[in-house]
């Protein structure tokens, strides 16, 4: 299986206006001029790594590739304030990451998101709709603007399969993972026919002492150098940071309180969820019923990570439905 090479020279690092730095990736088709230009946001407990499979079939089809390490991730910027992990002011961080990488003001791009990356893509769509030519949302779902303020009980109470973003959010949870990270691998990065740990009892396996060894070992989806390219990245760069998009994620509704819960966007809108996702099971979709005029839904049988489960697959199924939206 052919994977993208991220040390062939490709990659950049980009200071925005918020004084943040963005690493990220400029993938070129090897051959032609390129057609399309797409802009692709891993998710959450990820990093620009997780694209490493379906990079080079979109290149393939002259789809030139903008790969940044989002806001807390990878080797971009880890401030501590979830203030500074707002969508729009993410959004428009994105949008100085693409002028940075030459991509000219007012061209359009194609935005494909992953977990958390599918939310931030639905924002740049939404606060940047010039600049979309199409939207591609994986194991996530596009959500209205928000358009009253909650708090994180009440959004739970109207979302319990998001029961865990309390856990997420705590204040001991960040070292907690670093100490259990291999523990929270293993509960969390399951691939079809693998079923994942519920996330309502994910807090009590990590702090379960000692350790069953069946619960230490690496991912079955990922081999032994994704492995430690995840555990290197983690333990290096903490959960503290990452963190922060759950607990920025309701103080949203001051930039989106402005915006017409009710619009239905006529951006051509891509749904790819996982048949046994726990964290995002394939009922999400009902939420975007009536709110997407061009919108296809396409469940897939994998779990969360479906990027890492069959990224050529993933790839392929988005040119051939570029080529018809």
């Amino acid at each position: 299986m052919e994977t993208y090479d991220y040390n062939k020279g490709s990659q950049r690092t980009c200071v925005t206006k918020r004084h943040l730095v963005y690493n990220y990736y400029r993938a070129e088709p090897s051959k032609g001029v390129a057609k399309q230009i797409a802009l692709l946001l891993h998710g959450h407990g990820d990093y620009s790594y997780g694209w490493r499979y379906t990079i080079p079939v979109l290149l393939s089809q002259n789809i030139q590739c903008i790969v940044p390490d989002l806001l807390g991730f990878g080797e971009s910027s880890k401030p501590v304030s979830h203030s500074m992990y707002h969508l729009k002011a993410m959004a428009q961080d994105m949008m100085e990451v693409l002028a940075h990488a030459g991509v000219a003001d007012g061209e359009k791009l194609v935005v494909i998101g992953h977990d958390w990356g599918s939310q931030l893509a639905s924002r740049i769509m939404l606060h940047h709709q010039t600049r979309v030519s199409a939207c591609v949302s994986i194991t996530g779902t596009y959500m209205p603007p928000l358009h009253t303020r909650v708090t994180m009980d009440e959004f739970i109470q109207q979302y319990p399969n998001f029961s865990y973003w309390k856990f997420f959010t705590a204040d001991g949870t960040p070292s907690l993972l670093r100490e259990k990270l291999p523990v929270f691998w293993n509960a969390v990065v399951r691939g079809a026919g693998q079923p994942a740990v519920p996330m309502s009892e994910l807090e009590s396996r990590l702090s379960t002492d000692p350790v069953p060894p069946d619960w230490l070992r690496k991912p079955q989806i990922w081999d032994d150098e994704d492995n430690e390219n995840y555990l290197r990245t983690y333990w290096r760069g903490g959960w503290e940071a990452p963190m922060n998009w759950y607990a920025a994620f309701l103080e949203n509704f001051e930039d989106e309180k402005e915006l017409d819960h009710f619009a239905v966007l006529q951006t051509p809108f891509l749904t790819i969820l996982g048949k046994f996702d726990p964290a995002v099971p394939p009922e999400v979709a009902d939420m975007t019923k009536g709110l997407l005029a061009q919108s296809s839904t396409k469940v897939l049988p994998y779990g969360h990570w479906v990027v890492h489960e069959d990224g050529v697959g993933l790839g392929t199924m988005i040119v051939e439905w570029l080529g018809t939206s």
